[in-house]
């Protein structure tokens, strides 16, 4: 017996689980993980559906997927999935959400990791999976074209997030000193231009930087794999996501790195009928980033000194999400 938990439509934990195979009431959610495997060389596995399947039977479909369990996360339900189906472990330290697709009754995460399997090693689950290989992009394609893979809509989104240089990975505890000294190292010339004493996030103590990493969630952002800066999000409200803090070491700025992220982000929170942020009135270039993908000043802003004024922007419609999945 299959047991999930039930979310809403803002992906908050109800306090239901359900069954599966019950008919789900409406207004009633639940997590599902799709999962794309990348080897070094760019190429995706592949696996193909059982015959006997209930739902695109014979067709080739991503490295694995399914609904995650009552008590699991969405990372947890991915990791079993791929075990259960393919045999592996999954190498979570190169996975990361690329985006989120909400649909009549859930939230499917779709998770890329890039990982070298052996093929011929693969364990898989014969009730599930008839075979499996590695594909490279043009062989999907054409698998779709023959009508032999699952014509999903979002494998263009997914093929250039695949291809981009730039990655978004969860931030834990152990990441605190790197990422509070790397927050330090990005304001420091922000405070010495406005000598914001009361504000600058230069004079945050370590322990008021823990509490901010357990709220919402902190990203780590890699260039080539290598760590270029971090962003911390977290819901205001029931359906109003705030963008708190974006930081990029100055050696990667102007590069476009900022822009690719707050669109990916959009993509990750589907639930989010909102973005707000604040920034700084005078840093005209940041106000400009912020104008051009959509946000808008709401006329609320404060002057911290001579110097600087905080100003409050939000953003309410043109979001980077997904359509659900469909043929």
């Amino acid at each position: 017996m299959e047991q999930w938990d039930i979310v809403n439509g803002f992906r908050e934990k109800v306090g239901k689980t359900w069954i599966r195979g019950d008919e789900m009431s409406e207004g009633d959610f639940h997590q599902v993980v799709h999962i794309w495997i990348m080897n070094k060389n760019g190429q995706f596995l592949i696996q193909q559906r059982q015959p006997w399947k209930i739902g695109w039977p014979n067709m080739w479909d991503c490295s694995a997927a399914g609904s995650v369990l009552m008590g699991e996360t969405s990372e947890m339900g991915a990791i079993r999935e791929t075990k259960e189906e393919l045999g592996i472990e999954l190498q979570m330290e190169h996975a990361e959400v690329i985006f989120t697709v909400k649909f009549s009754r859930g939230f499917d995460d779709h998770w890329l990791v890039k990982q070298d399997i052996d093929v011929e090693k693969l364990n898989l689950q014969y009730e599930e999976v008839a075979d499996a290989k590695w594909a490279t992009v043009d062989e999907i394609l054409e698998l779709v074209e023959r009508g032999d893979f699952i014509p999903y809509h979002i494998l263009k989104p997914l093929f250039e997030i695949s291809r981009s240089s730039i990655s978004l990975r969860k931030a834990n505890l152990s990441d605190a000193a790197e990422l509070f000294a790397m927050q330090k190292k990005v304001f420091q010339p922000v405070y010495e231009k406005y000598q914001d004493h009361d504000t600058s996030p230069v004079f945050q103590s370590f322990e008021r930087f823990i509490e901010r990493l357990k709220t919402g969630d902190y990203y780590k952002i890699f260039e080539d794999d290598l760590l270029v800066g971090s962003v911390h999000v977290y819901p205001k409200s029931p359906g109003i996501m705030r963008l708190h803090m974006i930081n990029i070491l100055q050696q990667f700025q102007g590069k476009g790195i900022a822009q690719e992220v707050m669109n990916r982000l959009e993509s990750i929170y589907p639930e989010a009928e909102n973005w707000e942020l604040d920034t700084i009135k005078q840093e005209q270039r940041n106000c400009y980033l912020y104008e051009k993908i959509g946000y808008f000043q709401t006329g609320d802003e404060w002057k911290v000194n001579e110097k600087m004024t905080l100003v409050h922007y939000k953003k309410s419609i043109g979001f980077n999400h997904l359509k659900p999945i469909s043929t």
